[in-house]
């Protein structure tokens, strides 16, 4: 972390000290977002009830949900050292996909379906397009403190994949197809598969997209290229928005939304990096007393409704990048690996 900031604004050496050498001031021209996200967990008293009968934990069904949808990730990569390893997977899968088995057993014998439940194993798509209020969702109403220490956020992260390192090479791409489109209110002609791909990502970011479901059996974006082309959501209203990336509404509609999210993130759960955190004093002032937990909600008291009214605000991922977090402190301290304060939330 400390060499990012040193990398974008931090010396005379970052991306902002060399464009001050030319005379313009960076912070009026150069902008930098993070993506930052929030759920609740579903622990309710039926669920801990469940985890008792049954000895399994929901984490362990969760895992071998994973498991099921993307094991190559969960492991790092399909290919082993040796087939001692693979073998190990194996069983690794075949252990948690047994412990799933035997928790939805005893769920059909308390005679719920998964119809039956009450609450949502994962709220996060109500940031997204045409997903309910975070208000409008259930849960226990006899346990409503129990919902708010269910709340948790988390910074977003892309990493690259064990053992390549592919977040270190470069693929230059030349489209051979290209897409009539907009920059800066003019008409203009895009590579096809750059300007899909940003539309993509920026409707994500925005909230601008449908959420996906754990089954993408019906999506054709989870297909092989040769079965089906992807599905860009082309001329809709919301892509008809991000085309041109120099609009001032899509502009205007960005910094907004990364403004309320932002300020969202910090009143209910102090998220840091945050630009009030300037030394590690404000740091250890910042962070969460007591019994409250990193990544929770601060405020313990603060009444249930308020906290799913603000959350409602919250569209998409997008957060300021805090800039001057730790401007005044030494990030890497010379002969540490890490920082006290950091450890927890950085590694």
């Amino acid at each position: 972390m400390d060499y990012q900031y040193k990398s974008i604004n931090r010396g005379e050496h970052s991306i902002f000290g060399q464009i001050r050498k030319q005379g313009v001031e960076p912070e009026n021209h150069v902008f930098v977002f993070n993506l930052r996200s929030y759920d609740r967990l579903n622990k309710t008293p039926a669920m801990k009830k469940m985890e008792d009968e049954s000895g399994v934990t929901y984490q362990e069904v969760q895992r071998a949900q994973a498991e099921e949808i993307m094991s190559s990730g969960v492991h790092g990569g399909a290919e082993s050292s040796s087939s001692d390893e693979g073998e190990s997977e194996d069983d690794e899968k075949e252990h948690y996909s047994s412990r799933k088995k035997k928790f939805e057993a005893r769920r059909a014998a308390a005679g719920l379906r998964n119809d039956q439940v009450i609450s949502e194993d994962s709220v996060a798509k109500n940031a997204m397009l045409g997903e309910k209020k975070v208000s409008e969702e259930k849960w226990d109403e006899n346990d409503l403190e129990q919902e708010k220490a269910n709340w948790v956020q988390e910074e977003l992260y892309v990493h690259g994949k064990l053992g390549y390192h592919d977040s270190e090479l470069t693929i230059i791409m030349e489209d051979t197809e290209s897409l009539p489109s907009m920059m800066d209110g003019r008409e203009y002609q895009a590579g096809h598969h750059a300007a899909t791909l940003r539309r993509m990502l920026w409707r994500e970011h925005l909230g601008l997209l449908p959420a996906q479901p754990l089954d993408a059996s019906e999506d054709p974006n989870a297909q092989p290229p040769d079965v089906c082309p992807n599905h860009w959501h082309e001329g809709d209203e919301w892509d008809k928005l991000v085309t041109d990336p120099l609009c001032d509404d899509v502009w205007n509609l960005w910094t907004q939304q990364a403004t309320t999210n932002t300020e969202v993130f910090r009143h209910l759960f102090h998220a840091d990096p945050d630009d009030n955190i300037r030394t590690f004093e404000d740091y250890q002032n910042f962070l969460p007393r007591n019994d409250m937990k990193q990544g929770h909600l601060y405020n313990k008291y603060m009444p249930d409704e308020e906290v799913k009214r603000a959350l409602d605000k919250i569209r998409g991922h997008l957060v300021w990048m805090p800039l001057h977090f730790l401007e005044n402190a030494e990030m890497a301290e010379k002969g540490l690996a890490v920082n006290y304060y950091t450890e927890s939330i950085y590694t």
